[in-house]
């Protein structure tokens, strides 16, 4: 019994596709954020300092990450002026935000990583 050649072309061309594919194809895997707030920072009309620890699921930490943080009252329309974030290394990242008011805040840190699931976290705190 003979194959044609017809056959082993369209083996050859399912085969490479298949390879190709498999070699362009990046699956986004989500990664873990944790955040920390000190308490003592939480004061009105002060900078309010946040720290970020940003791992994939096996806890290597993702340098290189877009954090950008956030921040508005929850029970009126205000929201926070200035923040600034610093790269630590070793997938640590700090946050400074400026809260103008004391009451209740929602800090909303949402961070983006090449070949990662985009990651957001809602914070919900009492400023003094």
């Amino acid at each position: 019994m003979r194959v044609r050649p017809i056959f082993w072309c369209l083996l050859t061309l399912t085969c490479i596709s298949v390879l190709l594919l498999a070699i362009l194809h990046r699956p986004h895997v989500p990664a873990v954020l944790q955040v920390h707030v000190d308490n003592h920072t939480l004061i009105a009309d002060g900078m309010t300092s946040l720290n970020l620890q940003l791992t994939d699921p096996q806890g290597i930490p993702i340098e290189q990450a877009a954090v950008h943080p956030s921040a508005y009252m929850t029970n009126m329309d205000m929201h926070a002026g200035t923040h600034t974030v610093n790269a630590l290394g070793g997938g640590r990242y700090a946050v400074q935000l400026h809260l103008d008011m004391a009451g209740p805040w929602a800090i909303v840190i949402q961070t983006q990583a090449e070949g990662f699931v985009p990651q957001k976290q809602v914070l919900y705190v009492e400023v003094t």
